[in-house]
């Protein structure tokens, strides 16, 4: 069982935890056609489906930002739009592990698209909870499903194993409420996380995490899902667009 390659222990000492790919090439040729798909049609009707959408060219220098205008950084939620991406979030080899960490049942706590085409943004140092959850519990697993090869040249996820623990919320960079002031990155404790098409990685809200601009010309795409416990209830259900 695929839950028995979980080792708990080291994803509590970490704050994270990779796992092997769960799909078949095909599958995963599949799921990069509907990531094509879904920017596909909220391009084709933004009255309808600009809320869902990040621009590239707001996340991105002025230089970087020449020759991006259209080009969507990631979009949320998506599983509305998606029947494969809906029922991929409930996938065994997905949940389980989360399951496994938590010591039961889940439930979908978001849902996103994460592009990071040719000369895509970077994501500076944040913590997930400390940015963007904080209306919400804090009690949450992340998994990355990439679908494409990820390396340190087009934005592999980098991050300080352990910083997690004891459910630190650092101070934002000052005049900024997304990134973690500099000052409290370890830059001798960052460690990369290159993974293979389809591989995964599950983490912690509140490790710190990182990824750089996509310098290749090929695109890093991801599915991101977010997990909370089941005995919780459904604490984001009002996410979609309206």
């Amino acid at each position: 069982m695929f839950t028995q390659q979980i080792d708990v222990q080291q994803y509590l000492r970490d704050g994270y935890l990779t796992a092997e790919a769960l799909f078949s090439e095909s599958l995963l040729e599949e799921l990069r056609r509907e990531s094509d798909r879904l920017v596909e049609l909220c391009l084709s009707d933004l009255s309808q489906h600009e809320p869902r959408i990040q621009w590239e060219k707001n996340y991105l220098t002025r230089e970087q930002a020449k020759g991006m205008d259209g080009v969507i950084r990631k979009l949320e939620p998506i599983i509305d739009l998606s029947p494969i991406f809906n029922q991929l979030a409930y996938h065994e080899g997905i949940t389980a592990p989360v399951s496994a960490i938590f010591g039961e049942p889940v439930e979908l706590f978001e849902d996103k698209l994460n592009l990071k085409l040719p000369n895509g943004s970077p994501y500076p140092w944040h913590q997930d909870w400390n940015c963007c959850w904080r209306a919400h519990t804090d009690q949450l697993i992340t998994c990355f499903i990439y679908l494409d090869d990820a390396n340190e040249e087009n934005g592999c996820l980098k991050v300080i194993p352990g910083s997690h623990i004891g459910k630190p919320t650092l101070p934002f960079k000052p005049g900024n409420t997304f990134e973690v002031d500099p000052a409290y990155v370890d830059q001798d404790k960052i460690i990369a996380c290159p993974l293979k098409a389809g591989e995964m990685i599950f983490f912690d809200p509140y490790l710190l995490h990182y990824s750089a601009i996509n310098r290749t010309d090929a695109p890093r795409r991801c599915i991101i899902y977010t997990y909370n416990p089941a005995s919780l209830g459904k604490v984001n259900e009002h996410r979609f667009p309206v």
